[in-house]
């Protein structure tokens, strides 16, 4: 007698197991806690192993302007000043400047090349933690991202998501390495806020962790702070809508006032806690946090028997409050972060700053950048759309607070490009979860099509063909001119400069955090909007006439005029800035560097 194994066609094994091959080609269930981190960590090692291999080269140049400054207070903190002290003399001197940045931020690089140094020498521990630093926030920022998805949508929005997020190179702008900037830790908080806010539920601990998110995001920045406004009101509207969300509402409302202050208190020196701020954390945004945390626990714990309309207005007076202390501390607040900026530097320097552009200013100079941006925001509020008109969900507070986040972030994003960042955080999770939506309802849950799916409807692929379908009708645009920043921004380029005896150096805006980070030299200007004196100062040198700039720099006692003739300057052409660039230096001038070097330097010779 023959085994029956062996009688068993492909189609009857099968058949004995009933089920296998529909669970192999079903989405699968990625929503466990521990199914979601290591789908995480799985697409964090992905993008570790791409950015590592593009951007692994650090130690030519410190990055931008901000990743510039940033290593400047750094260093100054391990080299023994003290927390409190974020007073840079150097700059525009003899003013100075009080910089705006979250200490907490030079504190964590600061303990990350402290590390280091105990394995390695100084020079590679900070390149170690540069390199290091970005990275290390992608895990958490892909797995909040995968969160926002699994609570969203459906079977298969971890699938979807997960396949999205290495596809959209461009979420990660913020996290190359060597970006030290505060940028990609407000986005990791952001994300972890609404994550949190999503899984709450009547499960108290992730509210309490939402608010400490908001907490610690405002103290860092207040980019994101009216997505954490957002986020905040969305808890309100649990509690309108039943009183049984009231222990959850209580937590996060005393988390965001708790955690506000203490951030608050740790980086902030005393004798600034009476200060009202519109550019950082200050006095009237601590007080307006704390009181709208507290009023809504109050309001929480006065619902128990209250109507639904009682509990709109209680929510409602609560917020009301909070935004009169903010702006009755402090009214200009209501113009921006910006309002205090001196209208003379605008035109010049501010209007042209690349991140601050609104899709007017840079169609016609980036096209692209501008289409992939539209594509975003149409894919994002489309999927919000369809996750909102889902039966049901409608009156959902989570998909309400995660599409108005959507709408906003696109808004920031026509009127200032460097929001784009939290458009494309948004919109992914969003994305996939309308992909896991239409794949139950069509596709039968199907892996390979919402695999297909998703891989048609990524921004990447839509903008690729978007893109080239553009180039196709209007013709290609114009290869952008080689960037200077390379350049300009060189380690090398400061070698010259750092050899010679220190003293006052007036140049373009941008060179300034350089020659700060490289030189022991002082700098007039640098890119920093509580910078309008020196940046003022600065142009008005290098825009006057020869004779007149000379009276200028003398009064300001420069001892260099540095410049980097590869990177624009906005100045006339009868300006010392254009007769130097045209290699007519004037008799007051003693040229130090070959024409050969990229950074031109130039001595103030002695007076009379």
């Amino acid at each position: 007698m023959r085994p029956a194994s062996l009688d068993q066609t492909p189609e009857r094994r099968w058949a004995l197991r009933p089920g296998f091959l529909s669970r192999l080609l079903t989405n699968p269930d990625l929503g466990a806690s521990r199914a979601l981190a290591l789908t995480a960590l799985a697409v964090t090692l992905v993008i570790w192993s791409t950015l590592a291999w593009q951007r692994g080269h650090i130690g030519a140049t410190l990055g931008d302007t901000d990743d510039a400054t940033r290593m400047v207070l750094v260093r100054g903190l391990l080299g023994g000043k003290g927390w409190f002290d974020q007073f840079l003399s150097r700059l525009q001197p003899p003013v100075g400047v009080y910089l705006h940045w979250s200490r907490l931020i030079d504190g964590g690089l600061a303990g990350l090349i402290w590390l280091a140094e105990k394995v390695t020498s100084p020079i590679r521990a900070e390149l170690a933690a540069r390199f290091a630093w970005p990275l290390m926030w992608i895990f958490p920022a892909v797995l909040s991202g995968l969160a926002i998805a699994e609570k969203l949508g459906e079977r298969g929005a971890v699938v979807a998501c997960a396949i999205l997020m290495p596809l959209t190179m461009r979420l990660y702008i913020q996290f190359v390495p060597g970006r030290v900037d505060h940028h990609n830790i407000q986005i990791v908080l952001i994300l972890g806020t609404m994550a949190a806010a999503l899984h709450a539920g009547r499960r108290p601990a992730w509210a309490s962790v939402s608010g400490a998110a908001t907490g610690l995001g405002l103290a860092i920045g207040l980019e994101s702070l009216i997505f954490h406004a957002i986020v905040g009101a969305s808890f309100a509207l649990r509690l309108a809508k039943d009183r049984d969300e009231a222990k959850v509402v209580s937590t996060y409302g005393l988390s965001l006032a708790a955690t506000t202050v203490l951030f608050f208190c740790i980086e902030t020196p005393p004798w600034r806690w009476s200060l009202s701020f519109c550019d950082e954390i200050g006095l009237n945004l601590v007080v307006g946090a704390a009181a709208a945390g507290l009023g809504i626990a109050l309001a929480a714990a006065l619902s128990s028997r209250a109507r639904p309309w009682v509990r709109i207005a209680l929510v409602g007076l609560a917020g009301a409050i909070a935004l009169a202390l903010y702006l009755g501390l402090d009214p200009q607040c209501v113009h921006g972060p910006f309002v205090a900026l001196d209208p003379r530097v605008r035109p010049f320097w501010f209007d042209r700053i690349q991140e601050v552009q609104s899709w007017r200013s840079t169609i016609r100079t980036d096209r692209a950048g501008l289409t992939r941006q539209a594509i975003m925001a149409v894919l994002g509020i489309a999927g919000a759309g369809l996750l909102w008109a889902r039966p049901g969900r409608r009156t959902d507070a989570g998909v309400i607070f995660v599409a108005l986040c959507v709408i906003a972030a696109t808004l920031t994003t026509i009127s200032a490009r460097r929001m784009e960042a939290y458009l494309f955080w948004f919109s992914t999770p969003v994305l996939a979860a309308a992909v896991s939506v239409v794949a139950t309802r069509w596709f039968r849950d199907r892996l390979l099509p919402t695999v297909l799916a998703t891989v048609v409807l990524s921004p990447s692929v839509l903008a690729g063909a978007t893109i080239w379908s553009e180039n196709r009708a209007f013709g290609r645009p114009p290869p952008a001119p080689r960037s200077a920043t390379g350049r300009c921004f060189a380690t090398r380029a400061y070698i010259h400069l750092a050899a010679l005896p220190p003293g006052l150096a007036i140049s373009e805006t941008d060179l300034g955090p350089f020659i700060l980070a490289w030189t022991r030299d002082e700098a007039l200007a640098a890119p920093y909007h509580r910078m309008s004196i020196g940046i003022l100062a600065a142009h008005d040198v290098l825009a006057a006439s020869p004779g007149r700039a000379e009276a200028l720099a003398r009064a300001w006692r420069a001892t260099y005029i540095v410049d980097c003739p590869p990177y624009p300057m906005n100045v006339g052409p009868e300006s010392l800035g254009r007769a130097l660039r045209r290699g007519e230096v004037p008799g007051w001038l003693e040229t130090l560097t070959p024409g050969g070097e990229v950074l031109q330097i130039y001595r103030l010779t002695p007076a009379g």
